[in-house]
């Protein structure tokens, strides 16, 4: 029945590690619900459809950020009639930029957590201690940095840290070069 569907779904003994009842969000204290199910998980098909549902909501954004920056590629293209204007070069190149920023960063969360979740329901690995890894660290930091990529004062922050960086690792080789050439002279004086 599906009340003790229901029961069985939050028992009070996981991992091996016997516990208050934790109600809704499963057997764990973190307040994500309980992805990390095996095939005698009562919820594993509940799980399972939401892992799918991902998985599905991550090819169609995915797909649409390809569309829009193709479509803005062609657009660039239709407009301009023989060179292409700067500014329309930089802002077409910005848009990629910012569509496979965005990309990336929810592939690096969603995907691993998906194929982690798939290598436990298979029982190929114990993702268990993973859990609070992708709850309290992974998963919440692709939902703050997704804003972040979505706002343009942000790249500015990232070109600025990126300019800094060149400028350290130049500094680096030039002193590196001046103490080359300073080791060099003193071995040719002696």
């Amino acid at each position: 029945t599906t009340e003790h569907l229901i029961r069985e779904m939050f028992t009070e003994t996981y991992e091996g590690v016997t516990g208050k009842r934790l109600d809704f969000y499963g057997n764990d204290g973190v307040c994500l619900f309980k992805y990390l199910v095996t095939p005698d998980d009562p919820q594993h098909v509940f799980t399972g459809i939401i892992l799918i549902i991902n998985l599905i909501c991550f090819g169609m954004i995915t797909t649409s950020y390809i569309i829009i920056n193709w479509r803005s590629t062609e657009s660039v293209r239709r407009v301009s009639t023989g060179s292409i204007p700067d500014e329309l070069v930089k802002r077409n190149r910005k848009l990629q930029r910012k569509v496979a920023m965005i990309i990336a960063t929810d592939f690096a969360c969603w995907i691993p957590f998906i194929l982690i979740c798939l290598l436990h329901y298979l029982e190929k690995m114990n993702a268990s201690p993973l859990y609070g890894v992708f709850s309290i660290v992974l998963l919440p930091i692709n939902s703050v940095i997704n804003p972040l990529l979505y706002d343009d004062s942000f790249s500015g922050i990232m070109k600025n840290i990126a300019d800094r960086i060149r400028v350290l690792k130049a500094k680096r080789r030039v002193s590196q070069s001046n103490e080359t050439r300073m080791t060099v002279i003193n071995n040719s004086v002696e």
